[in-house]
């Protein structure tokens, strides 16, 4: 097969199996219908952002040396809290996530983005997989019930990442999924992030919620208490009312380190988002603090686009060629994110993505999309047939000729691989047969 290269590809795409691509256009293409429908985000449609630094500390102990996350670095970072479903009331019972944007210290490329980072609260995630994921979404609350009754951790998983929250600022939000770091001495490490609050006295269960049941409820219907009079937005008025404060908003980033192990079955176990990793074996290593002292404008709040496979060389992003990887999930994660991102702002499509969508079971509308524009070409030129068509077809083949004395096709032999006009009527009389 030929691929079409009219179009720049996608090679988070490409290197995906069959069935990968199948799970995921599927999943993309219910996404993109959502996001079309209600012209926002699916998921963290709401919430506050703010702009301020990042700076490393001078002195991180144990921590090996590393380009970005090197002593005394300072970056410009811009921070977005959200709900993960509550999109009109604070007070309801949710998950609630914090995305982070480090941008690159050089000022000539101040707005330029070197990690874009995503955490919620909770240790863990409740699915492994991106299929994992995608069935998780379609079966109903009898099934998602019965499956956890074989496995509990993706119970408390759910459970633990609900928050009753007083305030975005007073909460540890976790990354569950993690990347690849390489560090300037050639070690590789897998590393996952953690942002808690600056006050350590606000411990790490603040504002969990015990369970009542099995499984949590949709969140998203879960009702506020009734003696609650808070404002519906309060948690947003909260942080930017701290933004404002002579104190600003403060909090510590942090890593957590292991060894990349050497066997693929102990990579997986490694890159299970569901199984939080042993803070004993692997602690967390405070790198830096961040400031936050700025509020961001509403209209570049919601324009904001994080995009999860923003990588380097110095922290990766761990690829996937099946669905039932570990890494599939924030692999192909990041392919949905980045489609629906171009349909809320009305970006155009790149050929690749609608390629994607389209061989999807999923039906998107489309049509009112805009489209990147396919590869420009040359057409300065024109291209004419100035030979014949056997002088032509003897330029082609003729690297297939030199050295030999004769040529071979079926039931003919041309003598002197010279003799143009030999060739040209032993390929006549061979198109004729």
């Amino acid at each position: 097969m030929i691929k079409n290269i009219s179009h720049v590809l996608d090679d988070r795409i490409e290197e995906m199996d069959q069935k990968y691509k199948k799970v995921l256009g599927n999943l993309a293409a219910n996404f993109a219908a959502a996001t079309l429908k209600v012209k926002s985000r699916y998921f963290h449609r709401i919430g506050a952002s703010g702009k301020g630094t990042l700076k490393i500390y001078d002195n991180v102990p144990e921590f090996p040396d590393h380009k970005i996350f090197s002593p005394g670095k300072c970056y410009p970072v811009i921070i977005r809290h959200s709900n993960c479903l509550s999109s009109d009331d604070d007070a309801r019972l949710d998950p609630r996530g914090t995305a982070i944007r480090i941008l690159s210290d050089d000022t000539e490329k101040s707005n330029t983005s070197l990690l874009d980072l995503t955490l919620k609260t909770g240790k863990a995630f409740h699915a492994r997989t991106i299929g994992d994921f995608a069935t998780w979404l379609v079966c109903g609350a009898a099934a998602r019930e019965e499956h956890v009754k074989h496995a509990p951790h993706i119970r408390d998983a759910m459970w633990d990442s609900l928050r009753k929250a007083d305030s975005y600022a007073d909460l540890h939000y976790y990354s569950n999924i993690c990347r690849l770091f390489r560090f300037e001495d050639g070690n590789e490490m897998y590393v996952k992030f953690k942002l808690r609050p600056f006050d350590e006295t606000i411990d790490e269960d603040s504002g969990k919620v015990d369970p009542t049941g099995i499984l949590p409820p949709e969140t998203g219907a879960i009702p506020r208490d009734g003696n609650d009079t808070r404002p519906l937005l309060f948690l947003q008025d909260d942080f930017n009312r701290r933004v404002n404060s002579p104190n600003n908003v403060r909090y510590v980033l942090q890593l957590q380190i292991r060894s990349v192990p050497n066997t693929e079955r102990l990579r997986e176990a490694a890159l299970d988002c569901t199984k939080p990793w042993d803070e004993k074996e692997y602690p967390y290593v405070a790198v830096g603090e961040i400031i936050i002292d700025e509020i961001l404008a509403k209209e570049e709040s919601e324009n904001l686009e994080f995009n999860p496979f923003l990588r380097c060389h110095e922290v990766d992003v761990i690829r996937a060629t099946l669905c039932s990887q570990s890494a599939s999930l924030d692999h192909g994660r990041s392919l949905v994110y980045s489609i629906c991102q171009h349909l809320r702002n009305n970006k155009p499509l790149p050929e690749a993505w609608r390629n994607f969508l389209d061989h999807s079971d999923v039906k998107v509308d489309l049509t009112g999309c805009p489209m990147e524009n396919v590869i420009e070409k040359n057409d300065n030129q024109k291209v004419t047939l100035a030979r014949s068509w056997y002088q032509n077809l003897w330029m082609v083949g003729k690297s297939g000729f030199v050295g030999s004395r004769s040529v071979a096709m079926p039931g003919v032999t041309v003598e002197n691989e010279g003799s143009l006009a030999a060739l040209s009527l032993a390929m006549k009389e061979e198109i004729v047969k």
